[in-house]
């Protein structure tokens, strides 16, 4: 009798220490405000580094630093709270290593006047860290919209991007794509106007918007008009490029 109270007993204790280890092994997933979810592997934590690492138990974390439903900021973390415990660069890898638990994702702007805009984390990883940006030039998570005048002034892609640090903003096609850009005329042949070939010898800026908005929306610009200095004839004057009075089998095709 009272071998079988033995086995029902230890029985019992098997079957909740099984409990409680499938309880600590199971993954948490935190989501975050702007940062997307983390997933926080109970596993991969529990797992020994080798043969001769020790056991790294519950209480390396479960302590006063890292209490049940208290949510804690990067901030608390940096100051050894929470993750911060181990991840400080002595234990385990620092808490700026954030790709090592947040998701990013390469971001597509949509830019009516000239099309979309990638912005590559990946790219950008590749020589800097997160804090390079975050949260100095934008927060994590959606931001305001800045306008190319505003990056100029050192907004937005612009505390980068300006010709010390990086590639400066004028150097457009880098980030917004171009295309050749084709018009009927009905009277004397279409025009075929090529981004590539001008982009060749001029920068962006001298056209845009001092002649032309970028994108859709320009007025159609006459011969006379030409002529007389608008559009294309800003530079086709016989000084800057070839005339539009007298070279016109150049863009006109028949």
């Amino acid at each position: 009798m009272r071998f079988r109270w033995t086995a029902y007993i230890l029985a019992a204790l098997l079957g909740s220490a099984s409990l409680t280890s499938a309880l600590e092994l199971k993954n948490k997933t935190f989501s975050t405000a702007n940062a997307g979810k983390v997933v926080f592997s109970h596993t991969s934590h529990l797992k020994k580094k080798n043969a001769k690492s020790a056991n790294v138990g519950c209480k390396a974390c479960h302590n006063g630093n890292m209490r049940e439903n208290v949510r804690y900021t990067m901030a608390d973390m940096d100051k050894g709270k929470s993750c911060g415990i181990c991840h400080n660069g002595k234990k385990a890898f620092a808490l700026a290593k954030c790709t090592v638990c947040h998701k990013v994702r390469e971001i597509t702007f949509k830019v009516k006047e000239t099309g979309p805009v990638l912005f590559s984390h990946a790219k950008h990883l590749k020589t800097m860290q997160c804090g390079a940006c975050h949260n100095k030039v934008f927060k994590a998570g959606p931001n305001k919209r800045v306008d190319m005048a505003q990056m100029e002034r050192g907004k937005s892609c612009g505390a980068c991007h300006n010709g010390k640090k990086t590639f400066a903003l004028g150097e457009c096609t880098k980030c917004h794509p171009v295309k050749e850009k084709s018009y009927k005329v009905a009277d004397a042949g279409n025009v075929t106007f090529s981004h590539k070939l001008h982009i060749d010898m001029y920068k962006c800026r001298e056209c845009h918007s001092r002649l032309y908005i970028p994108g859709s929306g320009n007025k159609t610009v006459s011969m006379a008009e030409m002529e007389a200095g608008k559009s294309c004839g800003a530079c086709h004057d016989s000084k800057s490029a070839f005339t539009v009075k007298e070279s016109c089998d150049k863009c006109h095709r028949t």
